[in-house]
């Protein structure tokens, strides 16, 4: 599971973020990670299964319509993430200033 948390600051060279900052940094970082592992996992489904997918509310049932419908969505996003983390390392100094 992707997660914003002291282990993510601590891989992308945030760690020493002051506490209010980080905070505020990993709430966005996470709201952010959201919208782009739902447009790279939507890529290729149709308006109908988007609209079906968002009113599944178990998680066991969302896991099995995903793997059904979208079978490489583990892939996806990793490849979102590992590419999130590259962005902010890339942006650390700017982000830190």
């Amino acid at each position: 599971m992707i997660r914003v948390d002291e282990e993510f600051m601590k891989d992308v060279g945030l760690a020493d973020m002051p506490s209010a900052e980080k905070e505020e940094f990993m709430k966005h970082a996470e709201e952010e990670l959201e919208v782009r592992v739902g447009q790279r996992v939507g890529v290729g489904l149709s308006r109908e299964q988007l609209m079906e997918f968002a009113d599944i509310e178990d998680l066991s049932l969302a896991s099995d319509w995903l793997n059904r419908y979208v079978p490489d969505f583990r892939e996806r996003v990793k490849e979102v993430f590992e590419n999130f983390k590259e962005e902010i390392r890339a942006e650390r100094e700017v982000i830190l200033a």
